[in-house]
């Protein structure tokens, strides 16, 4: 049995050969992306495989799965399977959101097929679907709506300046950063660093980029004086890199008259000029105008001072600081919660490389989540000033925006965000109420409804201890309550009008 093997059969085998204890089926599967179902099917023809080589597959009840050999039989088996034609292709959850991403963006703005998608990461179609809902926060990071077209597929919205920037994006969370000055040095063929720590998809993608030419060009041109040898250098050879592989795929820049003149006229476009002139004679493209003032653009936009102080900065330490201010501003318990402590852990790891390398972020729902959650966003802001204290940079409003997603993500996740105590009023008081309540319970998850009242009920008792009344005819002024008149049946502008005094 050391014959063919799909490649399902050689991913399961070399993860199992990865692992230093018992893992469960639904573990395995969930790792690869592949359904509990694939996995059991194949486990017959990896014991036999295992046992041709001497091994065994052992399955402990309440345990799970692990491979039975010793270390001499361990690499011969590691051995066996990198030798085959089709070596396996085993990624984290975090590697196939970036093989993911970097098919989109790549195939954008054309559409790309699920089916595509799942057979790159060697996944199930719905191990695909699974892992899109995930990546496309990032894609909204980065203002790039991901639209899905029935009977077609999938297709990022963007244009080809913003697909570029979010390229150097990608490449830059994705691979570590000493792995890619290396291959900025030595190119693709003497880079080990990117051989042993990148995985086979990316380190595909990777070898299609010029990146250590374009290195070496920057470094014999005047722009050399520009950027320093260091982030901002290895940011915009990486744009670079992208802007000839883009263009020679037919991926070209288009920019408005007016932004064309004006980049044309600064006195960094005729840097930029002559480096598109020794990017010619290499042999490696020639730009036209529109090319060369997109990467004027660019070259523009990158801070030279961007690396300043970043790499010092102790991100537990920070993390624990901001929980700590979260939890007595807001609630006790957003101290201990791990997803939030998580989800703003890996941002601020995200943020550090926006930060060391000048790369913009866009906040599509800044606007909703700072009226929707303005005590939250109060809270954010503080917790920005701090971030942005440890960093020794200004941590702009899209920033704080999603601070603001992540702390009212955990509130209402955990349910310790008070729900505001809301009473309805109405003339005879059951008539219409049940219908109105109906539509607030709908439009407004939010409050909790005690009580429906008449209105001769509301002038003999008060309103009580709520934060709103919500009625459907004029009552008198109430100092401590806001009062808010609707429609019977609640229309558009009668939500407006709550959301507002919510």
């Amino acid at each position: 049995m050391s014959g063919l093997l799909d490649s399902r059969v050689i991913r399961i085998v070399r993860w199992l050969l990865d692992q230093d204890r018992p893992r469960s089926t639904a573990e395995l599967a969930l790792d690869l992306g592949l359904s509990e179902r694939v996995v059991r099917y194949r486990l017959s023809v990896v014991d036999n495989y295992l046992s041709h080589h001497g091994a065994g597959l052992l399955r402990q009840r309440g345990a799970g799965l692990s491979i039975q050999a010793d270390d001499a039989t361990r690499a011969t088996l590691i051995a066996d399977l990198e030798g085959r034609e089709k070596p396996p292709r085993v990624y984290s959850p975090d590697e196939r959101n970036h093989l993911m991403l970097d098919a989109l963006l790549w195939a954008a703005p054309d559409i790309t097929s699920l089916d595509r998608l799942a057979d790159r990461l060697e996944v199930s179609k719905t191990s695909a679907r699974r892992d899109l809902t995930r990546i496309e926060p990032w894609l909204d990071r980065q203002g790039l709506p991901l639209l899905r077209r029935p009977g077609k597929g999938l297709v990022v919205v963007s244009t080809e300046r913003q697909v570029r920037r979010a390229m150097v994006q990608l490449i830059l969370e994705s691979v570590p950063a000493d792995a890619l000055r290396e291959l900025s040095e030595r190119g693709n063929d003497r880079a080990q660093m990117v051989k042993t720590r990148i995985p086979s998809g990316l380190r595909e993608r990777l070898e299609t980029l010029a990146i250590e030419p374009c290195t070496r060009i920057v470094r014999g041109t005047a722009l050399e004086e520009v950027l320093s040898r260091g982030a901002s250098e290895l940011t915009f050879v990486l744009y670079l890199a992208v802007s000839i592989a883009r263009f020679a795929d037919h991926r070209s820049i288009s920019l408005e008259p007016g932004q064309f003149v004006s980049l044309t006229d600064h006195p960094a476009y005729d840097g930029v000029a002559d480096l598109a002139t020794e990017l010619a004679a290499a042999g490696l493209i020639e730009f036209g105008a529109d090319e060369i003032a997109g990467i004027t653009e660019y070259l523009l936009g990158i801070d030279a001072l961007v690396d300043a102080g970043i790499e010092t900065i102790d991100h537990d330490s920070l993390l624990n600081e901001l929980l700590e201010v979260a939890a007595e501003r807001l609630h006790p318990s957003l101290a201990e919660d791990p997803e939030l402590r998580r989800g703003l852990s890996m941002h601020l790891a995200r943020l550090a490389v926006r930060l060391r390398h000048g790369l913009p972020v866009h906040n599509p729902l800044l606007h909703e989540v700072r009226e929707r959650y303005p005590d939250v966003h109060a809270v954010s802001k503080e917790l920005g000033e701090r971030i942005g204290s440890n960093f020794e940079r200004t941590i702009g409003q899209d920033e704080i925006g999603f601070i603001t997603m992540y702390l009212s993500g955990a509130l209402e996740r955990g349910h310790l965000r008070p729900r505001r105590r809301a009473l309805v009023v109405c003339p005879s008081g059951m008539a219409t109420a049940w219908v109105l309540v109906s539509r607030i319970q709908a439009e407004f998850p939010e409050l909790a409804l005690v009580d429906v009242m008449s209105e001769r009920d509301y002038a003999r008792q008060g309103a009580g201890d709520v934060d709103l009344v919500i009625s459907t005819v004029e009552l008198p002024a109430h100092h401590d309550v806001r009062t808010v008149v609707v429609g019977p049946l609640l229309s558009a502008g009668d939500v407006q009008a709550v959301s507002d005094a919510i």
